[in-house]
């Protein structure tokens, strides 16, 4: 393949993965199973625990089950299609379905903070940054109960660990970006983490139907 096929063959898996990272799950099934616009309830945000908050935990798990299997459906089937895609092209998908899912063209380029759709990347780059970060995030919520402290915990492990763990550097430099920008998407929760004002995650949550 000359330079120009390799160049557009990157173009269509971004735009495809971008789209792919658009649909906006928690959006859906909080309208499907509850008839929720999270939109305008709780937070606002398109993400699986404003989906908890505002809609139950049905809809929340079929919420975080979309954000996550849409990434690791692309990159299962972009390694099917394409056999033995480079680095980069794959590097390039897994920032386009983040980029989808937090600024989704189905829903006026608003999205939710990208933290299911990024584990789901890394999970399927480099599972044991994922089961380290994983545990991370666990740990923060034992301790804090707080969703955005350990997400964002998690979200800056992500580099750290895979640096650690002696991962090829353009993902590490792509695994920093993500992380930059769900932190960044995370910008109204540090204010209120600042300001002490963020709110735990309380149990009555799971005891909605």
């Amino acid at each position: 393949m000359s330079v120009s096929s390799y160049l557009f063959r990157d173009v269509v898996v971004f735009i495809v993965a971008y789209l792919v990272g658009s649909l906006p799950f928690s959006y859906i099934f909080a309208r499907l199973i509850k008839g929720v616009d999270v939109t305008k309830e709780g937070s606002h945000n398109m993400g699986a625990t404003n989906v908890l908050r505002t809609a139950g935990p049905f809809a929340a798990l079929c919420a975080f089950l979309g954000d996550f299997l849409k990434a690791v459906l692309l990159l299962a089937v972009l390694r099917h299609l394409l056999p033995m895609p480079s680095q980069e092209t794959v590097l390039i998908a897994s920032v386009a379905v983040v980029l989808g899912h937090d600024f989704s063209v189905l829903a006026g380029f608003k999205g939710g903070k990208g933290v299911a759709t990024t584990f789901a990347v890394v999970s399927m780059l480099s599972w044991p940054v994922a089961l380290v970060a994983l545990g991370i995030w666990a740990g923060c919520m034992f301790a804090t109960r707080i969703v955005s402290i350990a997400s964002i915990a998690t979200l800056g492990a992500f580099p750290i660990i895979a640096l650690l763990f002696g991962e090829p550097w353009l993902v590490v430099v792509t695994y920093l970006l993500l992380a930059v920008l769900g932190i960044v998407r995370h910008a109204t929760n540090i204010d209120r983490l600042r300001k002490g004002t963020e709110s735990r995650l309380d149990g009555a949550y799971f005891r909605k139907r």
